[in-house]
């Protein structure tokens, strides 16, 4: 459940803010009393509120894709058996911490001289006009959230994007070969017979047991592979069992030691360690002459590369980027840690996310015109990422233009302004 919050909540709430409103209803609360302080600075509940409805607008909508009706009744669930919380309350609290962290960034952008651009503010206001536009006077009283609110929104997000990479400049980039070495091999796996398998075969008979054996399989498609230069495994597996293939994949050919706390499982990337372990002694292409046993199963093997080199500089920047959010999410656990956070807890059950009270997105389709002027600022920000592409779920708009940086020129005209103005 949390994961999915986050992975909606990330690049995508404000990309439908322009064009999209929320429907629904919920009880009347004050959207400009206080919900949470920190550091002196104070955070409405109307940006609590229009946080939280939209993510559990996300939310519900794929939810709804997947289950249908049948999980109406989802924020009312138990999240959390010992205290009672349910999954609304659980929602509401998640965006509670996000907002946290988001005041905070905003407080110490200065420290790494990160600021909104004059014209990243002026799309911010257009994209909250919008909002406040696309929608009845009734929602938005039921929403709790003014156009201030969501310009705050915007531009806490808008600080949280700038800030990333400024806070993990310094961040370790060197991984080695041996760190991040990537070993590909391509397996079949044969399941064994299970506990009720096996006393199906004391009533049936012989040749309908060797029908069934599934080491039998297994041996019949290596001996297949092993006679048959460069041999194609998933064919050959489907042709002694059209329910089998063949899996190629890569593992971390020396993990780390793992620390006391975590499980021993060593399974790395999904391979079987008894797969990983036969390949030790293989030769790029070279098929395990022998059948692998683990857990049950059968295992066909070949080793393809013991050192994959795309595999391995794929395997180095994903090292960086975890070493960089390690990075990140350590500094903002400090600051929290350092921060005066007080929280008016009675302001904020006054948020209720329940099944009865249902927010959802409101697509409209969108004029020829505003579809063209969007198709040429979608291809000015792809410019303006250098050139990284941002996946969005299917349904959903890009990221809206508040999170866009200005290029570099833009920036320099806009300091050398201010220095014309001091």
């Amino acid at each position: 459940m949390k994961y999915i919050k986050k992975k909606i909540a990330l690049g995508c709430l404000a990309g439908a803010l322009a064009a999209t409103g929320l429907t629904g209803c919920s009880d009347k609360m004050d959207g400009a009393s206080v919900a949470v302080t920190i550091n002196g600075e104070k955070a409405p509940l109307g940006v609590v509120s229009f946080m939280t409805r939209y993510q559990q607008a996300q939310t519900q909508a794929m939810y709804d894709m997947y289950f249908g009706g049948a999980n109406d009744g989802l924020w009312d669930q138990v999240a959390d058996e010992k205290t009672g919380e349910t999954y609304g309350e659980s929602a509401r609290d998640d965006v509670l911490e996000q907002i946290e962290t988001m005041y905070l960034l905003r407080e110490k952008a200065k420290d790494y001289d990160v600021k909104i651009t004059k014209k990243e503010q002026k799309k911010i206001t257009e994209a909250a006009k919008q909002f406040i536009e696309a929608n009845s006077a009734e929602t938005l009283e039921r929403l709790a959230a003014s156009q201030a609110d969501i310009e705050t929104v915007l531009e806490l997000q808008t600080y949280e994007k700038k800030m990333f990479d400024p806070m993990v400049a310094d961040v370790d980039d060197k991984v080695s070969d041996d760190e991040a070495q990537q070993t590909t091999v391509t397996y079949v796996r044969v399941e064994g017979e299970s506990e009720d398998e096996e006393q199906a075969e004391e009533i049936v008979s012989e040749d309908e047991q060797k029908k069934v054996d599934p080491k039998e399989k297994a041996q019949q498609i290596l001996d297949e592979v092993l006679a048959t230069a460069d041999a194609d495994m998933d064919a050959i597996a489907k042709d002694v069992d059209e329910s089998l293939s063949a899996t190629e994949t890569h593992f971390t050919a020396n993990p780390p030691e793992k620390k006391d706390d975590e499980d021993e499982d060593n399974n790395i990337g999904g391979v079987p360690q008894a797969v990983q372990d036969v390949v030790k002694d293989l030769a790029d292409g070279e098929v395990a002459g022998e059948l692998v046993e683990e857990d049950g199963a059968y295992y066909v093997v070949r080793l393809e590369k013991a050192f994959d080199e795309e595999a391995t500089e794929e395997e180095k920047d994903s090292i960086i980027e975890e070493r960089k959010q390690d990075m990140y999410d350590g500094i903002i656990e400090d600051w929290k840690e350092e921060a005066d956070i007080q929280v008016d807890k009675k302001v904020i059950k006054t948020l209720k996310v329940t099944a009865n009270r249902k927010f959802s997105l409101k697509q409209e389709e969108p004029k020829e015109e505003e579809t063209e002027e969007a198709a040429e600022e979608d291809a000015v920000s792809q410019n303006e990422e250098d050139g990284e592409a941002q996946e969005e779920s299917a349904g959903e708009e890009e990221a809206p233009d508040a999170e866009e940086s200005p290029d570099d020129a833009e920036e320099e005209s806009e300091a050398a302004e201010e220095d014309a103005e001091k």
